[in-house]
């Protein structure tokens, strides 16, 4: 393959005008019912059923465009993050009706709306707003990880293997063994920092593109610690897609783990690299809310290695508290997917946590000197990031106290009125040392619709064997 970072690149400056200016986000309801009415007006869109979700949803999937390559797009396959769910739909709609878009691009549009709709009608609680950190919080619910559907993929390595996917796996795996696609777009969102992205390979020509994007929209770039501290960075806010092998080959590295405790399955690369070893994935994660000083890198008289320390500390003591809550009622919460999470989730960023001061005790980039955009995000949006956790573990308290009996709710309602004191407090913290703004929803469908588009007529133009 080649790509030459001097090659044009489309830019579709002209979504701006075409983007609705939403005020809020579209149920899982409100998706069925749009694309069964774009296939009901348009003979070349066909919405198709493809069975049920594990929680007894319809799975559907709208297609759209006769090109000769294959693009797949999916979106929410974590149920909290519905802003690909919306560029989705507006994608669809502009290419059923904007025939000059869709004679442009060689593709057929294979496009699964909701991917998890079980878990996104556990996050409609928020999607009206009031769009602040304290309704996100408190109406936020992640799935599991092992009913997640970019973690189920079957794999298969020496002393390894997984073959269990969800049926909302399932249904991308039918779809990626029948199309073949040589573009996968995975929707993803954080809910506070700034826009970031992955690629499964290098592709200098979209440097440039990617990272100028979110700043004609005012919003900024991430530049904290990466998400995942061990990710290459291909360039600013741009790193490695990680795959199922890299998280193989770091528990290989560790004679003290055994795999069947701490891996799943891969991902939609991972299976898709199985039929088409040049397919290309891209993510682009954009926040909610975001704070100016998440893009500055002024450097502080310490280093990236003591910002983490103290990151670390801080967030273990929140999860100190998180965990005394939840083994004061665990006895007490329902078998549901949320109560799974939210308890199974505290011990997960435990290990995390420890697993991220080993490496920044080791790595020698972490004796740089840490930044104001390094800090803000060790400091704070971490944090945040666990109080959505707080946030599902209080709801699931609330459930549990529904239908306990007297003993039980006493304990309950007890555990629930510390943990919201230390929910506020936290967030309360947030909010006096951060002056974040809410990005509108349309920002967020135009960056990530122009980014797939970006990437989608580059391949077709300059892409070449």
């Amino acid at each position: 393959m080649t790509n030459d970072p001097s090659e044009s690149v489309c830019s579709f400056e002209w979504f701006d005008d075409a983007i609705p200016r939403y005020e809020s986000f579209v149920t899982v309801d409100e998706h069925r019912e749009r694309d069964r009415t774009l296939d009901a007006n348009y003979g070349h869109v066909e919405c198709e059923s493809h069975g049920e979700s594990a929680g007894g949803e319809t799975l559907w999937t709208v297609t759209v465009g006769d090109g000769n390559r294959c693009a797949l797009l999916f979106g929410a396959p974590h149920p909290n993050e519905p802003i690909g769910s919306m560029t989705i739909d507006f994608l669809l709609h502009e290419l059923a009706t904007n025939d000059e878009l869709r004679s442009s691009l060689d593709y057929e549009f294979v496009c699964m709306p909701v991917a998890d709709p079980d878990g996104v009608r556990l996050n409609e609680g928020w999607f009206d707003g009031p769009f602040t950190l304290s309704n996100y919080a408190q109406n936020f619910c992640r799935t599991p990880p092992d009913e997640q559907v970019e973690a189920t993929f079957p794999v298969e390595r020496e002393e390894y293997s997984f073959d269990e996917p969800t049926p909302e796996t399932r249904v991308l795996m039918d779809l990626i063994e029948t199309r073949r696609p040589e573009f996968i777009y995975s929707f993803h969102n954080a809910a506070f920092g700034g826009c970031y992205y992955y690629l499964s390979e290098r592709l200098e020509a979209l440097y440039d593109p990617l990272s100028s994007l979110p700043r004609e929209y005012d919003v900024p770039l991430h530049r904290g610690e990466p998400e995942w501290f061990t990710a290459t960075e291909f360039d600013e806010a741009i790193y490695r897609l990680l795959t199922f092998e890299d998280q193989f080959d770091d528990v290989r590295n560790h004679d003290d783990i055994d795999p069947e405790e701490v891996l799943l399955g891969g991902n939609s690369y991972d299976y898709a690299s199985r039929f088409d070893e040049d397919v290309i994935e891209l993510v682009v994660e954009l926040p909610h809310f975001h704070d100016p000083q998440i893009q500055d890198q002024t450097e502080l008289g310490r280093t990236r290695a003591d910002v983490i320390r103290a990151g670390a500390q801080n967030r273990q003591t929140l999860l100190n508290e998180m965990r005394d809550g939840v083994e004061s009622v665990a006895k007490y919460l329902p078998d549901t997917p949320m109560a799974r999470e939210a308890e199974e989730a505290i011990y997960h960023f435990e290990d995390e946590l420890e697993s991220k001061l080993e490496w920044a005790e080791s790595a020698p980039e972490t004796n740089e000197p840490a930044t104001v955009a390094t800090h803000i995000d060790e400091r704070y949006l971490r944090q945040y990031h666990l109080l959505t956790y707080l946030g599902m573990l209080l709801r699931s308290i609330d459930r549990a106290a529904m239908s306990a009996d007297e003993t039980a709710r006493k304990t309950l309602v007890e555990t629930k009125s510390s943990l919201e004191a230390v929910f506020h407090e936290r967030l309360n913290e947030i909010r006096d040392s951060l002056d974040y703004e809410t990005i509108p929803i349309w920002k967020l469908v135009a960056i990530q619709a122009r980014a797939g588009l970006i990437c989608l007529d580059y391949l077709q133009n300059h892409r070449t064997e």
